[in-house]
């Protein structure tokens, strides 16, 4: 199938990331190259662990950073995806890095702004520090953002903290308001009158298939369907619990664990895979490697609320309905809780699933 931008998040829904980057490389490198236009990213840091960054910059095969910044405009020498300024991996430095970013808010064609950490309040997070006329100059990352966001024609918040504030908006273990007061970019975009659509791509740390995915799709001039979140319906439009995670034929048994290395499911571990909508079972980490609960348990992250909402980490999901009157949380390992809960799931999903069909038909 040729590629176009008709087809590509359906292709990259079907496929997944690695196995559609490897099969299209050839096809999109044709598709950007016709575009014939420069774009210029800007990634700024708030409060974070970097470790977005960290997770962006270790993304494996196939290596679509260098597919947009080897694809040159015209007869320019210059790339396609061309980055102005960012602030933990740049080959400049000082003020020579510094003028980067001015360049970025400058340019006269599309300009795409990549935000790292959550936002705080003033005098929380200073991003830049140095002497300008003999005077120390302080920039907070609030301002930073601003500027940026009110020039950026895209805006791409990566990883909990940016999305909507993760660790550091979580409550102290006093359980008083956070004294920081952080929050995700979106909220603190629209508490300052920019109404400016921020692409939400949450997970801690950012899964750099989601990002890469979504750039090659502002590059291309894809519309990228968002759920409520703001997340690309693409990645964070399926249960992980119901329809992908390979530990649920263990769940439809009874067949539970309490502590790592045990096969089964990890529900009884705490598992927030139930409650959680997100594509890491087929997309993993470390260039396809492994993710979470191959290894723990999903602890819910790529969710609004995360870690407060989540926490403890170890406490059993207690949203999830009863089968004939027996909770998954008081069903052990055994021939009834296996009946029990089989029956009654393969049950409601027959019922669902005629209900639906005669709907459709009336």
């Amino acid at each position: 199938m040729k590629l176009s931008r008709r087809n590509f998040l359906k292709l990259v829904s079907a496929m997944g990331a690695s196995a559609f980057l490897t099969t299209y490389k050839a096809d999109l490198v044709k598709a950007l190259e016709e575009v014939k236009d420069y774009y210029h990213l800007c990634w700024i840091n708030g409060a974070s662990c970097t470790g977005c960054t960290i997770s962006f910059a270790q993304l494996g095969d196939p290596d679509l950073v260098s597919v947009l910044t080897d694809i040159l405009v015209g007869n320019s020498g210059l790339p396609m995806a061309l980055p102005d300024y960012m602030e933990t991996i740049h080959p400049a430095a000082g003020t020579v890095a510094e003028d980067g970013i001015e360049r970025w808010k400058n340019a006269k064609t599309t300009k795409i702004l990549v935000v790292e950490g959550a936002v705080q309040d003033p005098g929380f997070c200073t991003v830049h520090r140095g002497y300008e006329n003999g005077r120390l100059v302080e920039v907070d990352f609030r301002d930073r953002l601003l500027e940026c966001a009110k020039v950026a024609d895209v805006i791409i918040a990566v990883g909990q903290c940016a999305t909507f504030g993760g660790i550091p908006a979580a409550k102290p273990w006093d359980g008083e308001p956070n004294p920081t007061n952080a929050k995700g970019v979106q909220e603190f975009l629209y508490e300052n009158g920019i109404n400016k659509t921020v692409i939400n791509i949450p997970c801690c740390p950012v899964n750099p298939d989601h990002l890469i995915i979504v750039l090659s799709a502002v590059l291309l001039g894809v519309d990228i369907e968002l759920d409520e979140h703001n997340r690309p319906k693409m990645f964070f439009g399926r249960n992980m619990h119901k329809e992908i995670c390979p530990y649920r034929p263990y769940y439809d048994r009874g067949i539970f664990v309490t502590k790592p290395g045990e096969e089964g499911c990890r529900f009884k571990m705490g598992c927030k895979g139930p409650i959680c909508n997100t594509d890491c079972a087929l997309r993993k980490w470390n260039n396809g490697t492994s993710y979470c609960v191959e290894t723990n348990i999903c602890i819910g992250c790529a969710e609004p609320g995360w870690p407060d909402k989540f926490s403890p980490f170890y406490a059993e999901v207690p949203e999830l309905p009863k089968v004939f009157g027996v909770g998954a949380e008081t069903i052990g390992e055994g021939l009834l809780g296996a009946t029990l809960l089989g029956i009654g799931i393969h049950a409601v999903r027959h019922l669902g699933a005629k209900k639906h069909k005669k709907e459709e038909e009336e």
